[in-house]
């Protein structure tokens, strides 16, 4: 039996959650990740990480995975992108990265020109308008919430 070389860890938010409260827990689901890698033996440094994005009117379901060995090496080579609403849903929840590691993220490898274009084509088919990928962020004051990180800082 082959050795697994990536992991998923699926989780819902409600979209009523403030975007302090969903940042605090996809911080918690990644240092979770971290943690069942270290106890396969896997080196949380040595993989590559991508979060996934679905919504749903409720809620936004959310998938962080973990790429490592030969896994990594296939994510990052550029011959298995990401097309249609998987495309524009990685775009989303990587876009805060920059443009260079989302395309690698979304499987275009160093073929930048090439995600543009598709992504641009998914925008078009999902009846979105898209400029560049900074449009797929959260606009300033659309969630965010200012408030201590605990409750004896206030």
């Amino acid at each position: 039996m082959s050795k697994s070389t990536h992991a998923h860890l699926t989780f819902s938010l409600s979209k009523g959650l403030s975007f302090s409260e969903k940042e605090q827990t996809k911080r918690q689901k990644e240092y979770y990740m971290g943690a069942k890698l270290l106890e396969i033996g896997v080196q949380p440094q040595a993989a590559v990480y991508r979060w996934s994005l679905e919504t749903n009117p409720q809620e936004e379901i959310w998938t962080y995975s973990a790429f490592w060995g030969e896994s990594k090496e296939r994510l990052l080579s550029g011959q298995y992108p990401l097309e249609g609403s998987e495309l524009l849903d990685c775009a989303r929840a990587n876009a805060n990265q920059g443009l260079a590691v989302t395309a690698q993220l979304c499987g275009y490898g160093e073929h930048i020109t090439q995600f543009e274009t598709a992504l641009q084509e998914a925008a078009q088919r999902a009846g979105l308008s898209l400029q560049s990928l900074t449009d797929l962020l959260p606009k300033s004051g659309q969630g965010l919430t200012l408030a201590p990180e605990t409750d004896a800082s206030l």
